[in-house]
Parts: C-alpha cells; structure tokens; sequence
C-alpha cells in the first residue's frame, strides 16, 4: 500500500495521545532495533540523551503527562524507518504521510488531470466555435 498504517485494533485508543503512545509502543515492537539502540539512534540524530527508559515513558498508556515531542517523534520515525508512526499521528485529518519517492508519480497524475481538462475545454470550445459558423 502507498499509505502504511496500522491495523486499527493495534492503535485503537479514546484520545490521540494515547493513539500515538500505541503506535509508538507497536512500532518499536516491530523494529529490528532493541529499544535501546533505538534510544541511542534518536539521541545521535538530536544531538541529545535519549533512553530506552524515556521511551518506556512514552509509550505508557498510564502515564498521560509524558507525551513525546514532535521532534522526537520525527526522531523515532528515523530510527525505525516507521511511517505507520507519522499516519497515526495524521488519522484524523485530511493529511496522509507517503513515501517521498511517490512524489513525482503524484505531479505527473495532477498533471496528466489538468492536460486532461484542458483538452475536454479545448474540444467543447471547437464544437462551440463550429457551431457558431
């Protein structure tokens, strides 16, 4: 699929922030990465100490006041190469996270559209034009 996201089930949750802890908590789970190799990634990219205990905070469904940043979220996206992490995040708006490689394959459709309509216009106008002869 062009868009990656989670079976609902597995991040199903009343409020958002408890969507993203479960997302997060599915998303290390599926990793490769042991969550502190994980926590060390995150903290390479930032410049920062992150631990695997901080992101045992941040999954904690529990724990309601230790949400994690966005910074750091893009941070646990990197480490896990986890798009399903930034849709979660995303589920209920009109915005979807997609592989930047289908990028140019979306403009050339958008493009492939609007050639599209100008030829219907440029046809009805023809018709018109003949018709008015």
């Amino acid at each position: 699929p062009a868009v990656a996201r989670f079976d609902d089930e597995r991040v199903r949750a009343a409020h958002l922030s408890a969507r993203i802890k479960k997302a997060m908590s599915a998303a290390i789970k599926d990793c490769t990465h042991s969550r502190e190799t994980i926590a060390a990634l995150m903290g390479d990219q930032l410049g920062e100490r992150i631990t695997a205990a901080m992101l045992d905070q941040y999954t904690s469904t529990a724990n309601e006041t230790n949400n994690i940043p966005a910074y750091r979220l893009v941070a646990l996206y990197r480490a896990t190469r986890d798009a399903r992490l930034i849709n979660a995040l995303l589920d209920d708006t009109d915005l979807i996270a997609i592989d930047a490689r289908f990028a140019a394959l979306i403009d050339r459709e958008l493009w492939k559209e609007k050639r599209d309509f100008a030829e219907q216009k440029s046809l009805a106008a023809n018709v018109k034009w003949r018709a008015s002869r």
